[in-house]
């Protein structure tokens, strides 16, 4: 796979697409905000992390210190300049990112306007449908606004040496715009938090119980265990008193609930008090629901406010520490939950492995499965401990792999086509209200979003053998996913061109998804991270090496105490240097079992072959 390589080639087929001479017949090179879809808030925050998240992550691939710039990222980035120009250029574009969305008075915007689509083609959407803040604008923000925080941190040291006084002031003033998108949306995922109840009798709760009812028990009893497995969820709800979410009538006794994001802030959600910037706290719009996709990136986002890269630089203001804190409780809450839900009842089958999973409005698909898989991850990893349910969870992603028909072959009308495209269709529920018609969010996103997900889960396990399985499905996903990039004109190397792999597809792209791209580079990025990992350990392998090691330093022993250490300088050298083999494959045993046995297994030939030597020398033979 070459994740390296695959985000350099990215690189370098983004700023040729996006780097060029305008339209509009300007003669100088211009930034090129938008793709296969207009310019927003969502689509180019997602264009621009394609070049900040990989800088940020892999410390190889940074640009923002010119003397520590690579060959190979000069190469890559050379359309804009040269090791000065680059940091100075991207500096630009995040500053007018930062400034193009934002509205009349100029508070920051986080709308997704190109990425909603009328369910009635022949209705025209209004102007505040389009201009509505979602919550994959609020996700987005923050790994936009931190990596390009982390990005001017390091680039702040060469503009002072620089001593030019108008880049620290345009430095300091985006910093500044930075942090203002990035409070408000903090403040936007408070306030898109969503708790839906409803009864065990009604359609919504019917549909769950039917989902989780894997060994068909009568209703009541699977309402109590329900309740008894969420109790823990329910006393942190009680701890929610910020934003929107809280208990919502989950106490009571008869209730069942969902907890999660929903696509924009809920309607009647209440404002944040104690903000410096309240401009940023509209009305809220959404159904006070949760919807899977939004709860998922929300997650995604939030986990990147508390990762150690972040922490270690400090980051963070003060207000928006105490903020993030209140996004980490719902964090916690939302992954126990679905991690709850998904193994319900702890048996031999799960509701996750019931493919597909069925969503308590009746809805069906492998991609709702794939969701779920995303929010319980880290929960079966760490909390719950040990690879079996880790175990289990890769061989529903495996089984999503065939579903999805990435690792076989579709079918004529194949409804799994429909998975990649148009994709699986979102009802924003509430929209309508705004003066125009309904409207839905689509996710094509499934095969790299599969893709991140088997090497999240293969770097939780420890168990050699389900590893090794579920990066063999990763390579073929991967396979799948290079299949379907552009491969002639403007946007030659970027993603995505579905018909390439399935053929009954009408629609022909010219144009990049920047939706669909950032998912390939967070799916690289994390293969690359993988790459540098510690490899997994074999139990069994590992107390073979610490036997094999006992039995060489024991034989090393006899041949000290037989003098071997003191003879002539060649065999003293020998000896030694057996020594120092097994010295360091003690070192490494409990790190690289399978190293420490290959480094015992030499030490012992060594020993054995200076033994046979020493016996000739004793009868002459």
């Amino acid at each position: 796979m070459q994740p390296r390589q695959q985000l350099l080639d990215i690189w370098r087929a983004q700023v040729a697409y996006s780097w060029r001479i305008p339209e509009d017949g300007g003669k100088r090179k211009a930034w090129h905000w938008g793709g296969r879809n207009q310019s927003d808030a969502v689509g180019d925050a997602q264009q621009l992390l394609c070049l900040l998240y990989p800088a940020q992550e892999l410390v190889e691939l940074r640009y923002a210190d010119p003397d520590a710039t690579s060959d190979a990222v000069l190469q890559a980035l050379s359309g804009l300049g040269d090791a000065v120009e680059i940091p100075i250029r991207i500096m630009r574009l995040v500053k007018d990112y930062m400034e193009r969305h934002v509205d009349d008075e100029g508070v920051p915007v986080y709308s997704g306007g190109s990425s909603m689509h009328r369910v009635d083609r022949s209705q025209k959407a209004s102007p505040e449908q389009r201009a509505v803040d979602v919550t994959e604008g609020f996700a987005l923000a923050i790994p936009l606004c931190l990596t390009s925080l982390t990005f001017l941190a390091d680039f702040q040291p060469t503009v002072d040496r620089m001593g030019r006084a108008d880049l620290i002031k345009e430095l300091e003033h985006v910093q500044q715009a930075i942090h203002r998108r990035l409070l408000g949306a903090i403040t936007g995922l408070l306030r898109s938090f969503a708790v839906a109840t409803f009864d065990a009798d009604d359609e919504f709760g019917r549909q769950l119980i039917a989902l989780i009812n894997v060994d068909g028990q009568p209703d009541r009893k699977i309402v109590r265990r329900f309740r008894e497995a969420s109790e823990e969820i329910i006393a942190t709800l009680r701890t929610i008193t910020v934003g929107s979410g809280g208990t919502a009538g989950v106490e009571a006794p008869t209730k069942l609930f969902e907890i999660g994001w929903s696509w924009s802030v809920v309607e009647k959600a209440p404002d944040i008090p104690d903000v410096s910037d309240t401009s940023t706290q509209r009305a809220g719009r959404a159904l006070d629901a949760p919807y899977q996709y939004f709860t998922v990136v929300a997650l995604e986002a939030i986990q990147t406010l508390f990762s150690p890269r972040v922490m270690r630089r400090n980051l963070l203001t003060e207000e928006e520490q105490r903020l993030a804190q209140n996004l980490q409780v719902r964090m916690d809450v939302t992954r126990a939950y679905w991690a709850m839900v998904a193994s319900f009842g702890g048996g031999s089958k799960w509701p996750l492995e019931d493919v597909p999973w069925r969503t308590t409005d009746g809805l069906e698909y492998d991609y709702y499965t794939l969701l779920v898989c995303a929010v319980a991850t880290d929960t079966f990893g760490a909390s719950r401990g040990g690879d079996d349910d880790l175990i289990r969870l890769g061989n529903v992603l495996i089984e999503l792999a065939n579903r999805g028909r990435i690792t076989r072959r579709a079918l004529a009308g194949d409804r799994a086509v429909e998975t990649h495209f148009p994709g699986v269709k979102s009802l924003l529920t509430g929209i309508e209200k705004l003066d125009g018609p309904s409207m839905v969010w689509n996710m094509v996103d499934f095969a790299p979003l599969l893709l991140k997900r088997l090497y999240h889960a293969a770097s939780l396990l420890v168990t050699i053998e389900a590893r090794a399985e579920l990066l063999e499905v990763a390579d073929l996903v991967w396979d799948h996913l290079a299949r379907r990039r552009i491969r002639d004109g403007a946007a030659a190397r970027l993603w995505d061109q579905p018909q390439q792999v399935y053929a009954e597809l009408p629609n022909w792209f010219e144009d990049p998804s920047w939706h669909f791209t950032i998912r390939v580079v967070e799916a690289m990025v994390l293969a690359a991270q993988f790459a540098t990992s510690e490899p997994a350990r074999s139990r069994s392998l590992e107390d073979l090496a610490h036997e094999l090691l006992v039995e060489a330093e024991h034989v090393y022993d006899q041949e000290l105490l037989r003098g071997s250490g003191h003879a002539g300088p060649a065999l003293a050298q020998e000896i030694r240097s057996v020594g120092l083999t097994i010295s360091h494959a003690k070192e490494v045993v409990d790190e690289r079992p399978g190293t420490a046995f290959a480094l015992g297994v030499k030490a012992l030939i060594d020993l054995d072959r200076l033994i046979a030597a020493g016996r000739d020398a004793e009868t002459g033979v």
